[in-house]
């Protein structure tokens, strides 16, 4: 089985952000509004007050303020496939897993649309809510033995420095920097730290 990341892996870009730039463009006030109370909730982050997932929720929270919001991310989807990287496009595979802190609300769209059946990705309720954690780092490698225990991961592909724990679960890994593919090693210097 192959393990993916999905921002910066196999996408070209962060889906988070484009999907903030595409709503902004139809929805200016929903997003500002949102935008501006999450950066307040940083400040609160940055001082240990209130936890990551809720600076995400905040920042995201326009979504859901939007009527028929499946439809939106639908277009968001359509419009965003051409991100899809090459080098992906000629590898992929029936049994290929997703792993993403992006919200499973497009990443699982993403997959349907690539033929993905697996993906694991920060989970929210139908009001933006984030359902237990956000899907990085460690979170991954949780998330992926609670739905596929025992699995064997061939190679595991991933951009940033959080991706570690999930590139060291592979027999072979792959750092993604653009569309390049180098070999990941203990001690490799990520670009991306994020």
């Amino acid at each position: 089985m192959n393990v993916y990341d999905f921002d910066g892996t196999i996408y070209n870009g962060d889906t988070n952000k484009d999907l903030i730039k595409f709503a902004f463009k139809k929805y200016p006030k929903l997003v500002w509004k949102s935008l501006m109370s999450a950066r307040k909730l940083k400040k609160e982050y940055e001082h240990n007050l209130v936890e990551f997932e809720r600076v995400k929720e905040e920042m995201l929270s326009f979504i859901f303020k939007i009527n028929n919001y499946p439809q939106f991310i639908n277009e968001f989807v359509d419009n965003h496939m051409k991100n899809i990287k090459p080098w992906y496009m000629s590898k992929r595979t029936e049994n290929d897993v997703i792993l993403s802190a992006s919200y499973d609300l497009w990443i699982s769209q993403f997959a349907k649309r690539l033929g993905v059946k697996v993906v694991i990705a920060t989970k929210t309720d139908s009001n933006g809510k984030i359902v237990g954690r956000n899907c990085k780092g460690e979170e991954k490698v949780r998330r992926l033995s609670e739905i596929l225990p025992g699995v064997k991961v061939k190679s595991s592909y991933g951009d940033s420095e959080c991706d570690k724990p999930v590139l060291e679960l592979a027999e072979t890994a792959f750092v993604v920097e653009g569309n390049k593919l180098k070999a990941y090693f203990k001690g490799y210097k990520f670009k991306n730290k994020k």
